[in-house]
């Protein structure tokens, strides 16, 4: 083995141990890891596995030292010995494939990997890294969309462009200076797999950014309308207090009214007791309090624009759909409902919600101009304000998480929008 075979073999294993570290992210979930301790298992592995290669050169004894660490490294996440088993023998069968197919095509190309030449040998193993990379960004990709986040094409399109591109440029520069510029080939190497992990690395840095601040702006929405629920209970427990201290006079001047005959006093003024017990803010009073929280917010907001609103719930006090997702679906679907309406010269808007036979049905309906618009053939608002929600689409994301529908029609004057979630 040559100085310049070792060095490349060197590199590749780190970027390799980078490969087996993202292949363990896909089967295991990272949220609770101790990731000091998990950088120094994986750099033991290097260690382990590089010592054993450059000393033995063992076929079996490679196979089995692999698989071992591989088992040992599950140990850095939260699972059962079933999902280890089942993690480590799936990682080390996609390697496998993966180096016997690119030996193979190799030596349909007239190049010999396990020939002793350098080159071809460095051809091989930077090959098989960079495939290995490849496939598994493809698997990291469908892992992010399992987990409903959404995938652009440019992404899907740059995870195959990046490293392939790197592999060209790596064999080029192999066939054309390896045996004249030895170093500069390592040296150029090695940047490249850098600038093809770093790339990557940032993008799912962007990704989990942006997933933040979608969350951040759902939670700040939904304690929006949390406050708005405490402020209505607390109102009413207030007009309720208020109440029960003057109930003396009040029963004092109902029995006149009884004594005098008078029945049509007695009436109005029980109506007035019962319209000052029901403080007239709380729309929803189904008892669900991610529900009731969010139509309160959000019909509080319609009534200063004087559009008035009709609510109708027949829902439990618990639901098994995720308060966040509840409140991108309401939240965005009334923003919507409210924006349109308050452009209308009868200005409503009218929400049905229930539970049926464990599924959720949730019909809103709003007057609006008859006008609509459209970008990219599908409806578009005119909303700047992050405050407004995230839009239909993360609606729709909402819905297809419960593996829901969503039906939109309109005639000349309301439109209206029926989604259903199983529960």
């Amino acid at each position: 083995m040559s100085s310049s075979y070792t060095t490349m073999y060197f590199i590749t294993n780190i970027f390799g141990s980078y490969i087996i570290f993202r292949y363990m992210c896909i089967f295991f979930d990272r949220r609770d890891v101790d990731r000091k301790q998990e950088f120094m298992s994986y750099a033991l592995y290097f260690c382990i596995i590089t010592l054993l290669y450059l000393s033995l050169n063992n076929p079996a004894v490679n196979i089995v030292s692999n698989l071992i660490m591989f088992f040992l490294l599950t140990y850095n996440y939260q699972s059962t010995t079933k999902n280890r088993l089942i993690a480590v023998v799936s990682i080390y069968m996609i390697l496998m494939i993966i180096e016997v197919l690119v030996m193979l095509i190799l030596q349909n190309f007239g190049i010999t990997a396990t020939s002793g030449h350098d080159a071809a040998m460095i051809m091989g193993l930077v090959s098989i890294k960079i495939i290995s990379y490849i496939f598994m960004l493809f698997l990291s990709n469908f892992k992010l969309i399992s987990n409903d986040i959404k995938v652009s094409n440019i992404h899907w399109l740059s995870i195959f462009i990046i490293p392939v591109c790197t592999l060209i440029l790596v064999l080029i520069m192999i066939f054309k200076n390896y045996a004249s510029n030895v170093t500069e080939t390592i040296i150029s190497i090695a940047l490249l797999l850098v600038m093809n992990v770093l790339v990557f690395y940032f993008y799912d840095e962007i990704m989990k950014s942006y997933e933040s601040k979608i969350e951040k702006t759902l939670l700040k929405q939904q304690n929006d309308a949390y406050l708005k629920q405490l402020e209505i209970i607390k109102n009413s427990k207030e007009n309720l207090k208020t109440f029960r201290h003057d109930l003396k006079n009040h029963a004092l001047l109902l029995k006149h009214y009884i004594d005098n005959h008078d029945c049509e006093s007695a009436t109005e003024y029980l109506d007035n007791i019962f319209d000052y017990i029901n403080y007239s803010k709380e729309y929803a009073r189904s008892g669900n309090s991610e529900i009731d929280s969010i139509i309160n917010y959000k019909l509080d907001l319609a009534e200063k624009q004087n559009i008035r609103s009709e609510v109708y719930l027949a829902i439990p006090d618990k639901l098994n759909i995720n308060s966040f997702d509840l409140s991108i679906v309401i939240g965005n679907l009334l923003d919507n409902a409210i924006e349109a309406a308050a452009k209308a010269e009868n200005k409503f808007i009218i929400i049905s919600i229930e539970l049926d036979r464990n599924v959720l049905y949730i019909s809103i309906s709003n007057s609006y101009d008859g006008i609509l618009k459209f970008a990219d053939n599908k409806l578009a608002t005119t909303k700047n304000d992050d405050k407004h929600g995230l839009g239909i689409s993360s609606v729709e994301k909402a819905v297809e998480k419960y593996k829901g529908i969503m039906n939109i029609h309109h005639d000349g004057q309301v439109f209206f929008v029926d989604v259903l979630m199983y529960n």
